[in-house]
């Protein structure tokens, strides 16, 4: 399921987007769920990361631009699509990295196009970042600075490369369900514990494995042959 923000003041406008957002997700078999706003203010604040966002323009109070400069500080990464009939904003878009414009009134064909560059933005997206939740807030990681994520109690420690004086991130969730989300990247599983980033590994011998930032780990004895075969396919059999 894809998680899809719309901000749109007139009613009627944002019926006819959701109508379209259907008609796409039942012709590619996609699940959306998307939440509505009449302003920008409540995406802003709850500082919340989405698959996508669709944003007006000419919005009550913050408008689109406004809004989309401060979305930027917090998500960089997010497909921002403007619909607007305020054509001549275009160029500005730009300015905050904005995947594409729609210009009311809103025709499938064009939307189609635009949804097929959305999507293909939404799986890089996937596979190139994560969200962390951290009590200071929502944080879009880049996969490649994931040193290793290991578990505390029911807590995701996430290591990340040149923060070595810092605090790691820490977020409520499931190790399990990470190594989901980041299947088809370096990441390999080497205990019920620990997920590590086979890109920060410097050596691996005996079971312990070094990390470019200094940390040694430990696989475990049920997983040590599969953690050693998939490095050495990782590796081109250099291990």
């Amino acid at each position: 399921m894809y998680q899809v923000m719309m901000v749109e003041d007139d009613a009627r406008a944002a019926d006819d987007l959701c109508a379209l957002i259907a008609r796409y997700g039942a012709e590619q078999h996609i699940e959306f769920k998307v939440a509505r706003s009449e302003n920008a203010v409540p995406l802003i604040k709850s500082h919340r990361t989405y698959d996508l966002v669709f944003m007006d323009i000419d919005l009550p109070g913050i408008n689109g631009m406004e809004a989309a400069e401060l979305l930027r500080t917090y998500d960089p990464t997010v497909p921002l699509i403007f619909v607007t009939n305020l054509a001549q904003y275009a160029v500005r878009g730009y300015q905050v990295d904005a995947l594409d414009f729609i210009v009311k009134p809103v025709s499938y064909y064009h939307f189609s196009m635009r949804m097929d560059k959305a999507m293909r933005a939404i799986a890089r997206n996937r596979r190139e970042h994560v969200t962390v939740s951290t009590r200071s807030g929502l944080r879009v990681v880049p996969c490649a600075e994931i040193v290793y994520v290991e578990t505390q109690a029911h807590d995701l420690i996430y290591r990340l490369a040149g923060s070595a004086d810092e605090e790691p991130l820490r977020m409520r969730g499931s190790l399990s369900a990470l190594e989901k989300e980041l299947a088809g990247g370096p990441f390999v599983r080497i205990s019920s514990s620990c997920l590590v980033n086979m890109d920060h590994v410097r050596s691996m011998q005996a079971g312990e494995v070094r990390m470019d930032d200094g940390s040694v780990l430990y696989a475990s004895r049920a997983k040590k042959k599969a953690v050693l075969d998939t490095f050495a396919d990782y590796l081109g059999g250099s291990i």
